[in-house]
């Protein structure tokens, strides 16, 4: 059985998941890395490790994305420390999120089956 977060973790989770939003909009200059949007954010525990799921509509190299996300992970963390009033905040780690690129790839083959 899995167990609840606690509402600590939750709002922490949270705050954590709309702050690295705003900074993966405002504060990336990198041509390749616009448009990247946080799907998802696992937080372990707030001295464990934040998994971001990225992903992005338009055709870029995921794994050149990934990269550069993760060369930007100690920036990013110096500008969350900054405005969370935390001690010590998880590490972050960048993945791609595959998740929407099977749900698209499931409703193109819904919809030709539907106009067969």
């Amino acid at each position: 059985m899995k167990s609840a977060k606690s509402p600590a973790l939750s709002r922490f989770q949270m705050d954590f998941h709309r702050l690295l939003t705003t900074l993966l909009q405002r504060e990336i200059e990198d041509p390749m890395l616009v448009g990247i949007s946080l799907t998802r954010l696992d937080v372990t525990d707030p001295r464990g490790h934040a998994i971001a799921h990225v992903h992005s509509m338009m055709s870029v190299d995921e794994k050149e994305c990934v990269k550069r996300l993760n060369k930007l992970s100690p920036h990013l963390s110096h500008l969350l420390r900054k405005a969370m009033p935390k001690k010590r905040l998880p590490a972050l780690i960048f993945r791609w999120d595959d998740a929407l690129d099977e749900t698209h790839s499931v409703m193109d083959t819904m919809q030709s089956i539907k106009n067969t």
